[in-house]
């Protein structure tokens, strides 16, 4: 059973990440997810993915030079969190639609060489993953989060796209 059939279950292989650069200075990339799946929506937590306030900070980003595949070295933060998620760390994306955002990667790390071409792409695990809107994730699911529930985790990633600076 295709993961795109109708009557397959929703799962963290229907979410797609493409990236898009839309400014260079500063530099800025648009973030879109997309889920695949025709019939059901699907829920996921913000935190430690591309689409967390902090994602430039997180290392979900990675960062190489194109002509010599060395990785930019991107110093990771450690971000301590609030459990339960609010209800903000959520976002549901509506079946065979996308939601987008824009990251700005101004910080002290980023690459400045305008001579040297790179490439980008993120790449983590999720958190949390639901099979559902928004709206049927209940407060026992997120006091629980990790521990049994209806919650899935999975892999993400996106193709990488080059990166003018």
């Amino acid at each position: 059973m295709s993961p795109n059939d109708p009557t397959s279950t929703p799962s963290p292989s229907n979410l797609v990440f493409t990236l898009a650069q839309t400014s260079k200075s500063p530099i800025k990339l648009q973030v879109t997810l997309r889920n695949t799946h025709p019939s059901s929506a699907i829920t996921v937590l913000k935190w430690d993915s591309p689409l967390d306030p902090q994602a430039p900070n997180l290392g979900v980003f990675r960062i190489t030079n194109a002509a010599t595949g060395e990785d930019v070295d991107i110093p990771r933060l450690m971000v301590n969190r609030l459990l339960p998620p609010s209800r903000d760390a959520l976002q549901d994306i509506a079946a065979g639609s996308e939601y987008s955002t824009e990251v700005v990667l101004d910080k002290s790390w980023m690459p400045s060489d305008r001579w040297t071409k790179y490439k980008v792409k993120v790449a983590g695990r999720w958190k949390a993953v639901w099979a559902k809107p928004v709206q049927d994730i209940d407060a026992n699911e997120l006091e629980s989060l990790g521990g049994g529930n209806e919650a899935m985790t999975g892999e993400f990633s996106s193709e990488e796209i080059d990166l003018v600076v």
